[in-house]
């Protein structure tokens, strides 16, 4: 975390003191010193606090079984960078009249962007020497996307890109959370100074002006967290808006820390005492599959608040000794940098030595708290500290600017390095075309032994390190989220003048057909319209999801009301629980609308977790990258079809024996010169257009062309 990360020295003084870092030489001094962030003290609990929280999360990520919920150490973190910069900023509104937004920003920026610019150029140079290839172009964005302080918004996209499947953990996913405290950085003191100008032009009282302020936005931000974690639980975990509710619990802290002072020493125990429990209970009761933030995060939030409420009224507590203990404090004044460091460590060494086991994680937690010491000794505290820049702050930020653009240039670096992406409609090699074993004959079958057309090393096209990005980029005209309105009118491809109009429906197991179908749409004079939905079956009362069901029934009822599409082309992965049965009344009520619906299988893919392209790219010999074909063939969405093309009749195109020959137990990596897969089970667009004779060929057969199927060749358009 960012500012929550910050030495011991700010929690508590003033601006002006703070620069001169009393703690730095002799330590923290006393516990006892505590003011509630309102005085001149030093608050060695919520150092302990700090300790406490990147502990969980350190132990979180090493596989600590009994700290199943680590994740939310990021939740203490952002209650105390909310309680610590509120007070800083109060503290200094209240002495002078004004906020500095120049000094503040000079101090953030002297405080922050040595370390993390030091992580985040470390992770750039080993990631791009240590990890695989394809992982580069993500690596190279986040690098930026890190130093712009806007990686949480690029994580949430990433987070719900179904074309993107199974996407490798990033080097730098943790800087999301840097990301929004940078941006609460940047928003907070505007909001302050508004409740400044508010207090002078109406004669107000700033605390009450700013308890009326911050509380709106915390309520706010808390019923869309609730309700934006239910809906779209992978996006809402990483945006800020769900997380400021969390800020502004600390912030109202702050604000309200003179009259917390006045309590007695009874409600203080008890503050104190629910506060470590709930601390307990919300880094060990929940789960990585608890929906987060919403409700739950609640209850590490309001323990936070209560301890830091607790260890502000100058009573003494047991909770509040504990936390004061000197190398919980130590390791709380590391804590920023740890932070920092942890999640590259971890990620870089389960490259070269496999997922951490009882003996390398000790190494990864000492190694990453032994850099953060040496980060602040040799980066941090010169910077910080340096004369000249602590003199002119417009000095210290021109600094950071070049740092900046620093870390900007190397991650645009990284990602300039992989190879470039050739269009999928220029490619020469056969690809699936190389499985038929007579290109002049009415059916076209598989060679007698595939293994001719295998690719055991060598070349291949999409290169492995790009097959991230061989993917149709129709995102806007895939529906995602809570969403349930049609894609727009532009959403049109092929021949956009066509007097036949051809649906797309499914999930984006049917976008990965793009590239054949849009290019069949000029060839024949078919207007392409994509109306698929991420992760949904089309259906009709199935009860499958609320967003998938309410999407699917929008469609229906606008094809009802006279917008239907002249055919229909349904592909979807399947393993949705429920769907079969809505998924077959949706295509009976299309055929009744005199729709022509075809079903196209979905393919074969590997097991969950296993990225082809990336072993592909890590070997020289392909033939360990493949996957057993008779569980790849379980997995898909196969059997889901096929009993609703019984059930309809609806025809099922199965272009399967040329994507995994059945003849074989393992479906193979690479065809004909072409990598087979980009992400998960998802197939390269080009490998999909080289199946597009195939695809043209058995939708011929089923009348939906004039041209005799017998005379398509495999010649690619």
């Amino acid at each position: 975390m960012s500012g929550s990360h910050r030495s011991a020295r700010d929690t508590v003084t003033a601006p002006r003191r703070a620069e001169r870092g009393p703690a730095e030489k002799g330590g923290p001094v006393a516990p006892k010193a505590s003011t509630g962030g309102h005085g001149a003290g030093l608050r060695l609990d919520i150092e302990g606090l700090r300790g406490i929280a990147v502990l969980t999360v350190l132990l979180y990520h090493l596989g600590a079984p009994v700290l199943s919920s680590g994740f939310a150490g990021v939740d203490i973190f952002f209650v105390i960078s909310g309680y610590l910069i509120t007070g800083l900023l109060i503290r200094e509104a209240e002495r002078s009249g004004r906020v500095s937004m120049l000094d503040f920003y000079a101090r953030r920026a002297r405080r922050l962007l040595p370390a993390a610019s030091l992580v985040l150029l470390v992770t750039a140079a080993a990631g791009w020497w240590l990890l695989p290839g394809s992982t580069h172009v993500n690596l190279g964005r986040d690098v930026v996307a890190s130093t712009l302080y806007v990686l949480n918004w690029e994580l949430a996209a990433r987070s719900v890109d179904y074309l993107a499947e199974d996407a490798a953990p990033s080097a730098l996913q943790h800087y999301w959370s840097l990301s929004v405290e940078e941006q609460f950085y940047v928003v907070w003191p505007l909001l302050i100074l508004l409740c400044l100008v508010l207090v002078r032009r109406f004669g107000l009282r700033l605390r009450p002006t700013l308890i009326v302020a911050i509380g709106g936005v915390g309520v706010a931000s808390f019923g869309w967290s609730v309700y934006a974690t239910a809906v779209e639980p992978a996006t809402a975990y990483f945006v800020t808006t769900t997380r400021v509710w969390e800020l502004a619990v600390g912030a109202g802290l702050a604000i309200a820390a003179n009259r917390l002072a006045l309590a007695g020493r009874s409600v203080v125990q008890v503050l104190a005492w629910l506060g470590a429990v709930g601390i307990v209970l919300g880094v060990t009761v929940f789960s990585g599959s608890t929906p987060w933030p919403g409700y739950a995060a609640a209850l590490p939030v309001l323990g936070t608040a209560a301890l830091i409420a607790a260890g502000g009224t100058g009573h003494s507590t047991l909770p509040g000794r504990a936390l004061s203990w000197r190398p919980l404090v130590w390791i709380g004044g590391l804590s920023y940098a740890t932070y920092l460091w942890h999640w590259p460590l971890i990620v870089l060494s389960k490259e070269v030595f496999g997922k951490p086991g009882l003996l390398q994680a000790p190494v990864l937690a000492a190694a990453s708290i032994g850099l953060a010491w040496l980060t602040g000794k040799l980066v941090e505290r010169p910077v910080r500290f340096h004369p000249a820049l602590v003199a002119r702050p417009l000095r210290s930020l021109l600094v950071a600017l070049v740092a900046m653009a620093v870390t900007c240039a190397a991650g645009v670096a990284v990602a300039l390095s992989v190879p470039t992406l050739p269009a999928y409609d220029d490619v020469t090699e056969p690809g699936a075309r190389a499985l038929v074993a007579n290109p002049d004959g009415e059916e076209w079958t598989v060679i007698s032994d595939p293994r001719d057309a295998f690719d055991r090393s060598g070349t291949l096209v999409p290169d492995p390190s790009v097959a991230t990005l061989d993917q149709p980029l129709v995102d806007e005209c895939q529906v995602r989220g809570p969403l349930a309105e049609l894609p727009p009118e532009r959403c049109t491809f092929g021949d956009v003048d066509g007097d036949v109009e051809v649906a797309m429906m499914g999930d984006s197991k049917m976008v990965q057909w793009f590239p054949a179908l849009d290019r069949l749409g000029d060839i024949e004079g078919w207007r392409i319209r994509t109306l698929g939905k991420a992760g949904c079956v089309p259906s009709r009362t199935g009860k499958t999801d609320q967003k998938c069901d309410e999407y699917s029934n929008n469609v229906l009822d606008s094809f009802a009301e006279g917008d239907a599409p002249d055919r229909v082309i349904i592909s979807v992965r399947g393993a949705y629980k429920n769907s079969g049965r809505g998924f077959a009344a949706a295509i009976d009520e299309m055929q009744e609308m005199g729709i022509d619906v075809v079903l196209l299988a979905d393919n074969p893919g590997p097991p969950s977790g296993k990225r082809v392209y990336q072993c592909v790219d890590r070997s020289e010999r392909y033939g360990g990258c493949g996957f057993d074909a008779q569980r790849g063939y379980d997995e898909s969405g196969l059997g889901i079809m096929e009993d609703a093309a019984e059930e309809t009749g609806a025809p099922l195109v199965d272009l399967n024996p040329f994507i995994c020959p059945e003849s074989r137990p393992r479906c193979s990596p690479a065809i004909g010169g072409v990598l087979v897969y980009r992400q998960s089970s998802h197939l390269t667009q080009t490998y999909v257009y080289t199946m597009l004779p195939m695809l043209h060929r058995e939708l011929a057969r089923l009348g939906w062309s004039d041209v005799d199927p017998d005379t398509i060749t495999l010649d690619l358009p």
